[in-house]
């Protein structure tokens, strides 16, 4: 799955450190081009929940992103 998140609210480290957490069940390639561009994909073992997978972890960038920019206004 392709998606294109606005950079100027999102934020690389959230999404760096999201992908890390959720390694074991999706892959994720992030591209500057446009916008932040992630290209999602669940591991086959997981295929079953992709839409949970993948919806968990961009609800968990949002959050994440929401509080380093508040902590950036601090």
């Amino acid at each position: 799955m392709k998606v294109i998140l606005d950079d100027d609210f999102y934020t690389y480290s959230a999404i760096e450190n999201m992908a890390s957490q959720f390694s074991e069940y999706i892959m994720v390639e992030v591209s500057l081009a446009e916008g932040i561009v992630l290209q999602m994909n669940v591991h086959d073992a997981y295929k079953l929940q992709r839409n949970v997978i993948i919806n968990t972890f961009l609800n968990n960038v949002l959050e994440l992103s929401i509080q380093e920019h508040l902590e950036d206004e601090r």
